[in-house]
């Protein structure tokens, strides 16, 4: 069953700051991109609203027969990032989409639960398993959260900020309202009426998040491994003269 977004939600769309399926939606609907691959892609997944244009797989290693029965992908693997070697995942790729690599791999929400060393070594190989993007939403920051129900999984062992990403070729937003406002598992600090409006809208936009992502709760990063486009002409075009 279809429910309908409350006021809080059509207020934000309408007159929020950016939000991470909209810079989702900026990539995914190029014609060039029609492979996804989500890592650690959980039961849900931001990827599937853009189905049946975008064929996309889920990899996990907890979630995938919870996610296949909520439809969530096209395909899934079932493997652990952290374990399976990446010429693996290529031949996996390899045998079912007749390609070794994704046009994007994603991370919604994954990195911040590993150490920060096996953070980095994850992002190392999902470089190897895209031909085109790479795309990132973690907290900007650490956010503390433990094991909550139930799940040794949910808790957070690392913090990720703008300039970790930054110096990686990532273009970085920032989404999902003001760190101020928010605490643990990213529950408001405070509670009143109209909180979350105030945060999202009022704040979010005054302090800009999305171009200045320090600001933000969350942050996506998005790296586009073809490089930066030129911005100049080229040397010997004779416009330059």
């Amino acid at each position: 069953m279809t429910t309908k977004p409350n006021l809080a939600s059509r207020f934000g769309a309408r007159f929020g700051t950016p939000t991470t399926e909209d810079y989702l939606r900026g990539i995914v609907e190029q014609p060039s991109v029609q492979l996804a691959l989500d890592i650690g892609c959980g039961v849900t997944s931001l990827l599937t609203r853009f189905r049946p244009r975008l064929l996309t797989t889920g990899l996990d290693v907890f979630t995938i027969d919870e996610a296949s029965r909520g439809n969530a992908h096209d395909h899934y693997i079932s493997a652990d990032i952290t374990d399976i070697p990446v010429e693996r995942l290529m031949e996996k790729l390899q045998a079912r989409f007749g390609r070794p690599r994704a046009d994007i791999v994603t991370l919604f929400g994954v990195i911040e639960h590993f150490p920060r060393r096996i953070g980095l070594e994850i992002l190392e190989k999902i470089e190897r398993l895209s031909d085109r993007f790479i795309f990132v939403e973690t907290p900007n920051g650490f956010v503390p959260q433990g094991p909550e129900y139930g799940n040794p999984y949910q808790r957070h062992l690392s913090g990720w900020f703008p300039h970790d990403f930054e110096a990686f070729g990532y273009r970085v937003h920032g989404s999902l309202g003001t760190k101020y406002m928010r605490g643990y598992m990213g529950e408001p600090r405070v509670r009143f009426p109209g909180a979350r409006l105030l945060d999202n809208i009022v704040l979010a936009r005054l302090l800009m998040t999305h171009r200045f992502p320090q600001h933000a709760f969350s942050i996506t990063a998005i790296k586009d491994l073809h490089g930066v486009p030129a911005r100049y002409a080229s040397y010997d075009d004779p416009s330059r003269i």
